[in-house]
């Protein structure tokens, strides 16, 4: 009888520190279970929830070694309904500068000024994030060419993207920005891919005020394409280099989405900021290496380059120069690589035109 009560006093102070962390009720959303006090969720459906910040697990299926694989995500409800914003960051695990994006914006701003909602998932590989790898875990593909995922077939990145897309990502999304970095190595400055076929994401892409943008017609597998395809607006917004929380990107990022926030009417009296105009282009031409070596990068981001000018040099061990690259087209250099080390066809420098 004692063990009995003792029991039933834990699972009702887990229950009141439930609805504590959550902010509500949490039954709303149907919790399957907990972790530290916040609940863990099969499917997340977030138009019975209050007014306020939720944070909440998302099960996204179970790993190799039958562990429920849990993806953190931040819901916040505007005091008047309105449509909702679905923000994701780290889809690649070492692309970081976003989730620090996210836990400002989510933190900022006040569910009394929010029309509408935003569901925030601040870091959805995190396998990727756990092995310090791009990709899903140590032997994982690349998640982002999974999308919409599958249940029964393909990889493991495939099921997992195929749990998130179902029961998170895709319900009751009106508009989407999914938040990226460079891969390991190379580095962007602000900058956002945006397929201009589709009129609102052309302009979230314009609001984000971003260095450069590029209308891209899409990848199939991307989330931003998956998107598309199911008719919600969406776009993939780059933040600088991987691996590190560079401030003044994250600071840029965050007044691109607040920006986005006020245009497409979220925040109440938000005034829409006209911002000097952005690089555009249709087009990339990427450099890579003929061979292994050490690479001096002559260029920097959002520099422009004519067609012939020389933009990077590779060098032996000796300090011996091997190899000039000069710039095959003109444009707008968009990305470059950081690590000088370079493998024999790895990326030197890529140009927006």
């Amino acid at each position: 009888m004692i063990r009995l009560m003792a029991h039933l006093l834990l699972m009702a102070f887990v229950a009141c520190a439930t609805v504590l962390r959550t902010g509500g009720d949490v039954s709303a959303a149907a919790p399957d279970d907990a972790m530290d006090g916040v609940p863990v969720v099969g499917t997340l459906d977030v138009s019975a929830l209050p007014e306020g910040r939720h944070y909440f697990y998302f099960n996204a299926g179970r790993g190799a070694t039958g562990v429920p694989s849990l993806v953190p995500v931040i819901v916040l409800k505007g005091a008047t309904p309105g449509r909702q914003l679905l923000l994701t960051a780290a889809v690649h695990g070492d692309e970081l500068n976003g989730i620090r994006v996210i836990h400002r914006l989510m933190r900022e701003i006040s569910p009394a000024d929010l029309t509408g909602t935003i569901v925030a998932v601040p870091g959805v590989n995190q396998p990727g994030m756990e092995a310090h790898s791009r990709y899903f875990g140590t032997r994982g593909g690349d998640p982002n060419r999974a999308f919409p995922g599958s249940k029964k077939q393909g990889a493991a990145e495939s099921r997992f993207v195929y749990h998130l897309w179902h029961g998170l990502l895709l319900p009751g999304t009106d508009l989407a920005v999914d938040l990226h970095t460079q891969t390991t190595g190379t580095s962007y400055p602000l900058f956002v891919f945006a397929d201009f076929r589709n009129n609102t994401a052309r302009d979230m892409a314009f609001s984000l005020m971003p260095d450069m943008i590029k209308n891209d017609p899409g990848e199939e597998g991307t989330l931003e394409t998956s998107m598309i395809e199911k008719g919600v607006p969406a776009v993939t917004f780059e933040i600088g280099g991987p691996k590190q929380f560079q401030a003044g990107l994250i600071d840029k990022a965050l007044m691109g989405l607040e920006n986005l926030l006020n245009a497409q009417g979220f925040l109440k009296d938000g005034e829409r900021v006209q911002s000097s105009l952005p690089i555009v282009g249709s087009s990339f031409t990427n450099v890579y290496a003929g061979e292994g070596g050490l690479a001096v990068i002559e260029v920097g981001l959002r520099d422009h380059v004519k067609k012939g000018e020389r933009i990077a040099t590779l060098y032996d061990p000796f300090g011996r120069p091997v190899r000039e690259y000069h710039a095959p087209v003109s444009g707008s250099v968009v990305a470059v690589a950081t690590d000088p080390v370079r493998d024999a066809g790895a990326m030197l420098v890529r140009i927006l035109h």
